[in-house]
């Protein structure tokens, strides 16, 4: 059996891991990764130590089955205890010693493997295309040509679009990381606009703080929403939200969201906790004053009530394992309609970075602004930004990422192919068609026998990028159908 994996992120590293924990025939795997950050992906290259991994130990193991596998990584660590967050207490570290984590991971996944007899390779090379002439054939840009059995598409999420066609102005940074090389271009007094207040809004407003900038930071979106704060962590033993019980629910067939309503009031029933008052502080997130709601989520992180926690957990574990059973309406519902929401409960921001922001917006160093409408770039250099008023900055940062099913600029051509042959099949909401279980790539409803997709490229992937555990969980389960 000759496997391929095209893209060397935090989804074939899940893969390989799980690979290596299966007993199953031997062949060859070979890794396309064309990066300068093999197994560490977009997100986890070595950056500034303000860029902090926004969630605790337990939500970011790579193995399937092993929550506290990076735990066990980190504590073993001369320095985890340095990275402690109080709000939390948790180790929260920079996201390059999260990437040295996963390509630790990898590393001992090929060792066991190649123990076991597979023979593993990496090329550092994009796919470009590939050939189907009696078999399958991936071309690589360094002219190479690999014939394999199987495929799996691992590319990861997309890079953020210039939507206000920005590209090539001076000042203008379409990619933010690694901030430690793109920050170091701004001046200190500068007025930085950043397109976006989710996350990646702010590690860079963190990361300006931490650099010593001096100068005003605004965050432009359309609603001016701050990513939710993350709460203290308490031992959760969920008996409703619990990925067996989504399994099953799966194998019944459609899901409604209301059915996953339901199972949030009995997980809260169970604890004698209030339903109603949590699912108001969800509804209302857009309409609270978001300096407001941030001081107060401060003041909540140690609350006991664990509706949030639940869901961030739910999110993050059976969300995956539901999403493609999910009623299409309601799938439309979610994606339309509470994005923002659904993203800011899935990665909310460490208590680390919110002190962070209150600080600098009660200064009125940074400042929040909606109702963004357009950018220019102006012809002597820097911008002007149309919102509820006209104004300019010298900086413009892009900080909005894609969906999670668009496809990264590097695969484009790889998927381009896939297009043209017939080999593959867009969803008119985006992404690939894929077969539920085997993820096995979809053409006028006939399953591929090479091609299979693990991760947001597919069609059925929720809109959120998925996180570790979750492509690990997702690994686990196709992998007898990638090896037989």
């Amino acid at each position: 059996m000759r496997i391929g994996i095209v893209g060397g992120g935090a989804a074939a590293v899940g893969l390989l891991d799980t690979l290596a924990g299966t007993d199953s025939a031997r062949g060859r795997i070979t890794v396309f990764d064309g990066s300068s950050a093999v197994w560490r992906g977009r997100p986890y290259q070595s950056d500034l130590e303000a860029v902090r991994v926004n969630a605790p130990p337990a939500l970011m193991s790579v193995r399937v089955g092993d929550q506290a596998h990076y735990a066990r990584w980190l504590q073993a660590r001369n320095d985890a205890a340095s990275y402690l967050d109080e709000g939390l207490g948790q180790p929260l570290v920079p996201r390059g010693v999260y990437g040295e984590y996963l390509e630790q991971s990898a590393l001992a996944a090929i060792r066991r493997l190649r123990r076991a007899g597979w023979q593993v390779s990496v090329v550092n090379a994009r796919v470009t295309g590939f050939a189907d002439d009696g078999g399958t054939v991936l071309h690589t840009e360094d002219r190479g040509a690999h014939p394999l059995d199987r495929v799996v598409l691992c590319v990861g999420s997309g890079r953020p679009r210039d939507h206000y066609g920005l590209t090539d102005a001076l000042g203008y940074v379409d990619e933010p990381y690694p901030l430690e090389h793109t920050l170091a271009t701004v001046r200190a007094d500068a007025h930085v606009a950043v397109i976006g207040s989710g996350l990646t809004a702010v590690d860079i407003a963190a990361a300006l703080t931490a650099n010593g900038h001096t100068g005003p930071i605004s965050l432009l979106s359309r609603g001016g929403v701050l990513p939710y704060v993350q709460q203290r962590p308490l031992p959760l033993a969920p008996r409703h939200l619990t990925p067996a019980n989504a399994v099953r629910k799966a194998e019944q067939g459609t899901v409604t969201f209301a059915q996953l309503v339901e199972l949030m009031r009995a997980e809260l029933a169970d604890l004698g906790q209030d339903f109603d008052s949590f699912a108001t502080e969800i509804r209302d997130t857009g309409t609270e004053e978001p300096v407001a709601r941030l001081r107060r989520q401060l003041a909540e992180v140690d609350s006991p009530h664990q509706g949030r926690r639940l869901l961030t957990m739910a999110i993050r574990t059976i969300g995956p394992i539901l999403w493609p059973m999910l009623a299409e309406r309601d799938r439309a519902m979610l994606r339309t309609e509470h994005f923002r929401t659904v993203s800011s409960l899935s990665s909310p921001m460490v208590p680390y970075n919110a002190r962070i922001m209150l600080r600098i917006l009660d200064s009125g160093q940074l400042r929040l602004r909606s109702g963004l409408t357009k950018i220019e770039a102006r012809p002597g250099g820097g911008f002007t930004v149309f919102d509820d008023a006209e104004w300019t900055a010298d900086a413009v940062f892009n900080a909005v990422n894609p969906p999670a099913y668009t496809t990264p600029q590097e695969s484009e051509p790889l998927v381009s192919a896939l297009l043209a042959a017939g080999a593959a099949e867009l969803a008119p909401s985006g992404g690939l068609r894929v077969e539920p279980g085997t993820r096995r790539l979809l053409t006028a409803g006939r399953p591929s026998s090479t091609w299979h997709v693990l991760g947001n490229l597919a069609a059925d992937s929720m809109f959120i990028a998925t996180n570790p555990p979750g492509l690990a969980a997702e690994a686990a389960a196709f992998a007898d159908h990638l090896t037989c």
